[in-house]
């Protein structure tokens, strides 16, 4: 009987050689950290943008409450803490992506990368991958938003799609 156990372990290590002989040995390709001068149509972006509104499609409950309420105006039901958010672009081409920082309680999270932006395409490379966001701005340049497609997790515990748009307005120096 023993016999039978080392034979499929041989057939299982023998397996796993061909197996394993037919993976790419490459790395992963990071994506180069953006660099260079901004264009004209840039420099409207450096500075601090605070998040300042966040909508849904979908009405969706998301406060803790104890009332069915739903809306789909996510940020009036957003804790202070979900509200401290925001983005600061550098004319180096950095930027930082905050949350918790400036509200008592909160856990704080920095992202850093490096960022472009090309007609409403808003590149953001970060450590080892990147991100495409379809931005659009107001009139006067003074808020800008993006819309994704998520899943809202509603305060009964259901998930929700919907897409959900995103603001931000920017800071005063």
């Amino acid at each position: 009987m023993n016999l039978d156990v080392f034979k499929k372990l041989g057939f299982v290590l023998l397996y796993m050689l061909f197996v394993n002989c037919n993976l790419n040995e490459d790395p992963v390709a990071c994506p180069t950290p953006l660099t260079g001068d901004l264009l004209e149509t840039e420099v409207t972006l450096v500075g601090t943008w605070k998040i300042s509104g966040i909508t849904a499609d979908t009405e969706v409950d998301i406060s803790n409450d104890s009332e069915d309420n739903p809306s789909t105006d996510i940020y009036n039901q957003s804790s202070d803490c979900s509200k401290d958010a925001f983005y600061t672009f550098n004319e180096n081409r950095t930027y930082t992506y905050n949350t918790g920082s400036q509200t008592d309680g909160c856990t704080k999270s920095t992202t850093s990368g490096t960022w472009q932006l090309s007609q409403n395409d808003l590149l953001l490379v970060v450590s080892c991958g990147s991100n495409v966001y379809d931005v659009s701005f107001n009139e006067d340049d003074s808020q800008f938003s993006y819309t994704l497609s998520l899943d809202v997790q509603e305060v009964n515990g259901l998930l929700t799609s919907a897409r959900i748009t995103f603001t931000f307005s920017k800071e005063e120096n």
